[in-house]
This record gives C-alpha cells, structure tokens and sequence, in this order.
C-alpha cells in the first residue's frame, strides 16, 4: 500500500509542477502583452498631444481671418483628440498613473478653448497670437518632459506627473484677452 501511495504523491506533485511552469509561462506572456497593449494605448496619447502641438504652430499671424479661423478650429479637433486618448489611456491600460488632474486639465482646455473657436468665426478680429503661442510653449514643454516610451516603472510615474504639472498653468490662461 506504501508503494501505491507513494506513487500516486510523485504523480500529484509532477502535475502541480507542470501546472505550475505553465502557468508562470503563460503569466509572463500576459505581462508581456500587458505592457504592449501599455505602450500602444501611452503612444497614442503622446502622438495626440503632437498633433495638437504641431497645429498650434501652425497658427501666426502672416495668415488671413479664414486660414486663422480654419486652423484654429483644427487645434479644437486635436483638442478634442488629445482628450479621447487620453480617456482611453486611462479607461484602458493598466497603469498606476493617476491622471484625474491632468484629464480635468485637458476636459478644461477643450470647454475653453470651444469658445476661442466661436468666438475667431464670428468675430475675425478677435484673434490673439500671444495667447496661442503661450498655449503652444506649455503643451511643448508637457511633450519635452513626457517619457520617451512606456514602462511600467517608478519612474516613469514621476517622469510622466513632473510633465503633466507642465498642463496646470493652462487652467489660469485668459483665452479672451487681447
């Protein structure tokens, strides 16, 4: 009986052992998709914050009231971009991020910056460059202190809240002066 006993403890512990190895390969697979889904979702968000930089740089004062006004109304788009990505960054990746602050920034930014729209294609001379070059200088530096890439990190938590700071002074800009 010890014998038969002893046999089925050896078979019990070799199948916990395979099943363990399985299930520690499979664990490292899914962290390993994990952070690339991470990645792909924190790429995007970055790229929309580009977009709306690259926009924003577009707009000068060489232009005439309609290229102006078009243009300011492709800035409210990638606003509008940077905020949906920025929803599905937070909705979906599994990140340690807190980005509530940042989101409640960038949802201020969109409801004021509707307005600076209304107001350049009913009125063409209410344009004001310094406030969109102020605008510009804060998302330039947001983008110049974002982390290069995703990880999931300490660090990168820090890095990616020290460059969310730069969106804060956003929230005291006056879009209606002139």
């Amino acid at each position: 009986m010890s014998k038969k006993f002893s046999k089925s403890i050896v078979f019990v512990v070799t199948v916990l052992v395979i099943l363990s190895i399985f299930l520690l390969i499979n664990g490292g697979f899914n962290n390993k998709k994990n952070n690339e889904l991470n990645s792909r979702y924190y790429d995007s968000f970055v790229s929309s914050v580009q977009m709306l930089n690259q926009g924003l740089d577009q707009i000068d004062n060489n232009k005439n009231s309609e290229d102006i006004a078009a243009l300011v109304f492709d800035v409210y788009t990638a606003i509008i971009d940077v905020n949906d990505r920025m929803d599905f960054l937070k909705n979906n990746a599994a990140t340690s991020l807190e980005l509530d602050v940042l989101e409640n920034d960038l949802i201020w930014l969109r409801i004021n910056y509707a307005s600076v729209v209304r107001n350049q294609i009913s009125d063409k001379d209410s344009f004001n460059l310094q406030v969109h070059k102020e605008l510009e200088e804060h998302i330039q530096l947001f983008i110049n202190e974002l982390p290069k890439e995703y990880e999931k990190s300490k660090d990168f938590d820090q890095q990616f809240s020290r460059a969310a700071e730069r969106i804060e002074p956003i929230m005291n800009m006056n879009f209606f002066s002139k």
